[in-house]
Parts: C-alpha cells; structure tokens; sequence
C-alpha cells in the first residue's frame, strides 16, 4: 500500500526541519518528502494506486517514543495486556513503547523477555522494547543475568518502581551496564523516609491531613545514583524526576561530565499537589446573564490560563491524582519545564500506570499510584505550548529525538529510505478526556472531564495505519484500503 499524507506542518527534529509539505510512504519507508510546488506539477502515475490522506491543519512527525511503559502482561492481565496497551500507545501517537519490567513474573530472566517479545510481535500494534530487571524479582539483592537479559532483547536495566536501597548493589549494576553498553534507568526514593507516604509533604499535605512524601526522600538517592554513576562511568538514567531540587543535582552532574540522562512525565509538567484539594481549592463559576459560565467566557476569549486544566473537576481525595513520585509544587513544575526546555531533562516520558478499579477506588493512601496516561500524555504536554512555555519543534524533539538518545538509537525521522513510523496529530483539537473510551484497560486518570487541546488523529507504524481517528483525512473518492484495526477502534469524535 501506498499513502500521500498531505498538505501538513511537518515536524522532524532528528533533521531540523519545520516546513508544509507531503510525505510519501511505501512498502514500509518514506520515499519522498515532497513540497506544494512539486506536488503541484507532479504527473498523475505518482497519486495511481495511492491513498491520498488530507493532514490539512496537522502536523506530520516522526512517531513518538514512550521510555516508561508499564504493559502489566504477563500476570497482570486483568490491569493491561500487550494488545490493549499497544493500541492505547497508537491512539496517543506512540509508535514504540519501552516495557517497564514489574510484569508477573518480572523481566529478571531471558525466557520471559522472550514471552514477551513473542506476545508483542503477534497481538502488539506498535514496537515494544523490554526493558530488563536489574535484580532476581526486583528484590534488590542478587543482580540478573544482565549479559544474557540484553542479548535477549533488553535496551536498559530497572527495577521499575522499587528502588535499589542498597549502594553496593546499584555499583555493581552500574559496573555491569557500563560494560553491557546500555542505560541504567533508576527510580529515585529513600523509602525510609516516606513510610506510609500519600501525597507529596507541604502544605496541602498538611492541610488534607495526609501523610507526605518529602522532596529530600527524591534527592538524596539521586545525590548516591550520581555519585555512583560518576565513579563507574556508567549510564545513568533518573525515571520520572519530579522535583526542582532533583533538577539541580542533574544538572550539576551534567556540567561535571557525569553521563546521566532524565526524563519528566507530562502530569509532573502540568499538575500539581492542589489537584489532591480537588474542587476545595476552586470557587463557584458565577453564571452570566447569557447563560454561559465567565471562565467559559474567557475561555472563548482567548484570555487566562485554559480552564481544561481545572482541578475543581475534581472531589477532594481523588485516588486519581495519586502517582508515584507525587504530584509536586508550583515551583517544582516550573523547575521542570526550565530543564526541559535547556536540555538537563531529555525526554517527555509517559510512565503509563494503568490499574482495576479495586485497587483504586479506596482510602487516598491505600489507593494503588499511577496514571493511565497514554493518551493524554500528547494533549497534556501542548498545554504547554499553548501556555507559551515551549515551542512546538521542542516538544515533539522530547517526543522523539529525546527518548533515541536515551537509548542511543538513531532517532526516528522523516528522512527518506526511513521506517515509516509516523504520528499526524492536530494541535488545535479540542477534546474532552473520557477514561472510560480508553483503548487502554486503565482508566485511572485525574484528567477526566477536563476539556485538552491537541489529539492524535493518525498513527502509522512501518507504514501501516494502525489507528485513525474516525475518518480523518479520507478524501473523496480516493484509494481506501482497510486498515488492521476496522471494527475494533470505531470512530471516536
């Protein structure tokens, strides 16, 4: 099959590109990146046979790169599985995803990073990369078989959410990674200080009557990470940082020559520790004499921060908002977006954490942390262009050009003889976030209700469509080819 995606704002960091044109795909690869004018003039046998896909008002990149996924399969199949997982990363323009290693059993052993891939390759819609235990049942204790992990597949070592408390054990591994030539990605927290933790410690924490997760408990084991990772030469990756302390250790060890690497999360860029206040903290909308709220009034005015990011949405104490590093300050989220923008943060990382009802919908502290947040992380993360706190190219280079460094992989890109991993997605689309049409299992997600801007309309894999917004882009009378996914995605709105 042959597509024409057509008439977009093409977006390629990996090339410095930011241009209107067309992008023609075939057998699996960009062929051509062609502009208006050639298009124009173009003889007819180039559109024969083709599918002409209209992207007008879009913007066509390279298909974006999750470093953070938690697919739950196997063992978990009741949370997630490989297929819902993938079609979810589709819908949110993720073209691979990374598989975080806290499955059932663990990725602790080369056969079950073999189940895995197999299961990937036969029921998944996007690339799955496993990421690789750094110990026996991510106990912290006995090291994998870290040599025979990464000749199985493994791109990196974790031991997902469960931090490695013991420094002789994290020096060693980092002595292996070093060796093995792949990133050691870390999750940063001195559990002896957030015992029985709900939220992150301030003063809404206080407020709530909650008990708090410190800053310090985050900085202090990225302090011992860096000062390990300096000593081995080691690549050192921080998951998820959340703080502005945390942002200041790394780039220090950045400007020393320390090879570390990070990445932030969209609901840490965006959301703060208030949303635990849910409607608490938000006074009545008094209504006007035409019948429409004054912050929709302002809304429509162009004026003020988007009233999509609304915390009042929420009740006080929604299990929603509770993740793994906290929800942070102001501050905190300031510190972060700055380190995005000047590089100390490499990557947007989506730390998808989806999870069953049971295990959610209970007292605040006892609620299972995460967020089922891949496909929101795109509209999510625009909320900062829209705010004017980063340029478009910039955020799709996080998406993208960022996740591939990590990695060290050449980057995804639009350059032709290219696989055609591609993402079209309209930056100006309104929506409002509804958990409950998720493709993915987890619908936990504090975002429900809120109204984002921005949604991927079109994702496309090695040149397969795998998802497609209703009849986005579908001229009329043109070639139409059923794509994998009839019948299982319908049309959303």
């Amino acid at each position: 099959m042959r597509y024409l995606i057509k008439n977009g704002s093409i977006i390629d960091p990996a090339q410095r590109v930011a241009t209107i044109g067309n992008v023609l795909v075939e057998d699996g690869r960009v062929v051509r990146v062609i502009d208006h004018a050639e298009l124009s003039y173009a003889p007819e046998p180039l559109l024969d046979g083709t599918e002409v896909i209209n992207a007008r008002g879009a913007v066509i990149a390279p298909g974006f790169t999750d470093l953070h996924t938690h697919l739950r399969q196997p063992g978990a199949e009741h949370k997630e599985t490989i297929a819902s997982a993938t079609r979810a990363a589709a819908a949110g323009g993720f073209t691979t995803i990374c598989a975080m290693p806290d499955s059932d059993p663990p990725l602790d052993r080369a056969a079950v990073v073999h189940q895995v891939r197999d299961l990937a390759r036969r029921e998944g819609l996007v690339t799955v990369e496993p990421v690789g235990a750094i110990t026996m049942g991510r106990a912290g204790a006995l090291l994998t078989e870290m040599a025979e992990l990464v000749e199985a597949g493994c791109v990196a070592f974790s031991d997902a959410d469960l931090p490695l408390a013991d420094a002789a054990v994290m020096r060693n591994a980092l002595a292996y990674a070093a060796m093995l030539g792949v990133p050691l990605m870390t999750y940063c927290e001195d559990r002896r200080l957030t015992r029985g933790w709900a939220m992150h410690e301030g003063a809404v924490s206080v407020r709530l009557g909650l008990a708090g997760f410190p800053a310090a408990a985050e900085e202090v084991q990225i302090a011992r990470d860096i000062a390990l990772a300096a000593s081995s030469g080691a690549h050192l990756h921080i998951c998820h940082v959340s703080t502005a302390g945390g942002v200041v250790l790394i780039r220090a060890a950045r400007e020393r020559g320390v090879r570390i690497t990070a990445e932030v999360t969209p609901h840490h860029l965006t959301l703060t520790d208030r949303w635990v206040m849910g409607s608490l903290i938000t006074p009545p909308v008094e209504p006007t004499p035409r019948g429409r709220s004054r912050r929709q009034r302002v809304d429509e005015a162009g004026l003020g921060l988007p009233s999509w990011l609304n915390p009042g949405l929420l009740p006080p104490y929604s299990s929603s908002t509770r993740v793994a590093p906290p929800l942070r300050t102001e501050e905190d989220t300031e510190a972060l977006i700055e380190a995005l923008r000047d590089g100390t943060i490499d990557a947007i990382a989506t730390d998808h954490a989806p999870q069953h009802r049971v295990d959610v919908e209970c007292e605040y502290r006892l609620a299972a942390p995460g967020i089922a947040g891949l496909e929101t992380a795109l509209g999510l993360a625009l909320t900062l262009v829209h705010r004017g706190k980063m340029d478009l190219v910039d955020l799709v280079a996080k998406l993208t050009e960022g996740p591939a460094s990590v990695l060290g992989r050449t980057p995804a890109t639009l350059r032709p003889g290219s696989p055609a991993d591609i993402v079209v997605f309209d930056p100006d689309r309104s929506w409002t976030v509804d958990p409950t049409r998720f493709l993915s299992q987890g619908h936990n997600n504090p975002l429900a209700g809120q109204q984002l801007k921005g949604q991927v309309m079109l994702t496309m894999r090695r040149g397969e469509i795998v998802f497609r917004r209703g009849n986005f882009g579908v001229a009329t009378g043109a070639l139409q080819q059923p794509s994998r996914l009839e019948g299982i995605l319908g049309t959303d709105d």
